[in-house]
């Protein structure tokens, strides 16, 4: 009996893991937590072009910040905002991102703006062009002594 109640929990569990990996496109609403995903991002990094398999939009849990990420196996961009009291976004203190990773995910370079000003014409969409600088972690591989410049534009 306890056994059974385990597995029926365990499979409601990962129902909703697989509702919540399904990859519907279209627009959440921010004060659920919920998220649209699946959409599409560009970006070059110091002129390569950098390429991505999933962009997502979504409010960071306590709903005063939104988060847009960009990602693949090699690289990731992450947007992240603050909402104002009227519900708009804050999009002139914007802090962003890039992480340059190997084949096993492990972050080889990381680089980051605080306080960037974005364009941003709706909370499912950021774009901009800025300068990046290191951002030493632990076990974070060699980086590029002065950072390098971002162009991005992602869209969920």
């Amino acid at each position: 009996m306890i056994q059974s109640r385990f597995a029926v929990a365990a499979a409601a569990l990962s129902g909703l893991a697989l509702a919540g990996c399904s990859g519907e496109q279209g627009s959440q609403s921010a004060s659920s937590g919920s998220a649209s995903s699946n959409g599409s991002a560009s970006a070059s990094w110091e002129g390569e072009t950098l390429s991505f398999d999933n962009a997502r939009c979504r409010a960071i849990p306590g709903g005063e910040e939104w988060s847009l990420t960009a990602s693949s196996d090699l690289n990731t961009v992450q947007v992240r905002y603050w909402r104002n009291d009227d519900g708009s976004y804050d999009t002139s203190s914007a802090d962003v991102t890039l992480e340059l990773m190997d084949d096993n995910w492990r972050v080889l370079e990381r680089y980051s703006a605080h306080s960037a000003e974005l364009d941003v014409s709706t909370q499912e969409r950021a774009s901009g062009e800025l300068r990046l600088t290191p951002h030493h972690s632990p076990g974070v591989g060699q980086v590029r002594a002065g950072g390098g410049v971002l162009r991005f534009e992602i869209n969920c």
